[in-house]
C-alpha cells in the first residue's frame, strides 16, 4: 500500500537480477522450457532448485503460465505435519522458507512477497494434493529424494492443462527408508517417454562452494558403505 491507495505488481524481465545460469544450468533450465514433465537429480550445490525457480520465475514473467506450485515432501528429522506446532501456515512454514530465500536471489523480496500473497506462488503440501489438478502452471516438486513410487505418481498425476511439472532430488540425502526411495526407479521407467526430461547433474556441477565438492564426494562414499553393510 502507498498514499492510501494499492499498489500493483507485474512481474517482469526487468525485475531479474542480473544472473548468469552455467552451460549445465542452462541445459537444464531449457529442458524445462521444452517439456512438459522434467526430472533432474544431482548432489547438493549443484542448483537444482534454484535453477527450477528461475526458469519458473521465467516463465510466469512471459505470461507462459498463470501460476508456480511449490511442493516439498514434509519430511524432517522424522517429524511429521500433524506434530508440528501452530496452524496449517505456520506448519509448513519452515519448508517454504528454503524456496522464499531462493527466490529472493532471484528477484526483489517485495516482489516475491507480493506474487505470494497474490497467490501466483503457492506452496501445497504433497500429503493434500491428492484430487487436485494444475492448469496453466509450474509445478516444482523439490527433494522428491524423500517420496516413494505413489508420492511421485501422485505429484505427476496433478498435471493439467498447459501445465509443467519439474521434479528434483539429490538421491543420497534421503530422510525415509533407502528401500523406499523411488525417485532414480522412477526416472528410470520414465525413459523414452515424449515430453519427459530427464537431466543428472554431477559433482563437478557444484557451485554453491568447491569444498562441498570434496565433502559430497566422501558422504556419497559413506552412504554407499552404510548401504552395503546392511544388505
Amino acid at each position: 500500500m502507498a498514499n492510501g491507495k494499492s499498489k500493483t505488481f507485474k512481474l517482469t524481465k526487468k525485475d531479474f537480477r542480473d544472473i548468469s545460469l552455467t552451460p549445465n544450468q542452462k541445459i537444464y533450465s531449457d529442458a524445462i522450457f521444452k517439456n512438459k514433465i522434467t526430472f533432474c537429480s544431482g548432489p547438493a550445490g549443484t542448483s537444482k532448485t534454484f535453477t527450477a525457480c528461475y526458469t519458473a520465475l521465467q516463465m510466469l514473467a512471459k505470461g507462459e503460465v498463470k501460476e508456480i506450485i511449490l511442493t516439498k515432501p514434509i519430511q524432517e528429522s522424522g517429524e511429521k505435519l500433524g506434530s508440528l506446532p501452530g496452524d496449517e501456515d505456520e506448519k509448513v512454514r519452515p519448508y517454504l522458507e528454503s524456496f522464499i530465500l531462493t527466490m529472493q536471489k532471484i528477484i526483489p523480496k517485495e516482489m516475491v512477497t507480493f506474487l505470494f500473497a497474490d497467490g501466483r506462488i503457492s506452496f501445497r503440501p504433497l500429503a493434500y494434493m491428492r484430487g487436485a489438478t494444475f492448469d496453466d502452471a509450474v509445478m516444482i516438486l523439490d527433494e522428491a529424494q524423500n517420496c516413494d513410487m505413489k508420492q511421485i505418481m501422485l505429484y505427476v498425476s496433478r498435471i493439467g492443462r498447459d501445465s509443467t511439472v519439474i521434479v528434483a532430488g539429490d538421491i543420497t540425502q534421503y530422510d525415509i527408508a533407502f528401500n523406499k526411495v523411488a525417485l532414480p526407479n522412477f526416472i528410470e521407467m520414465v525413459k523414452g517417454i515424449d515430453h519427459v526430461g530427464i537431466f543428472g547433474f554431477k559433482e563437478e556441477d557444484i557451485v554453491r562452494s568447491e569444498i562441498l565438492k570434496v565433502i559430497v564426494k566422501r558422504y556419497e562414499k559413506w552412504k554407499y558403505d552404510e548401504f552395503k553393510s546392511k544388505s
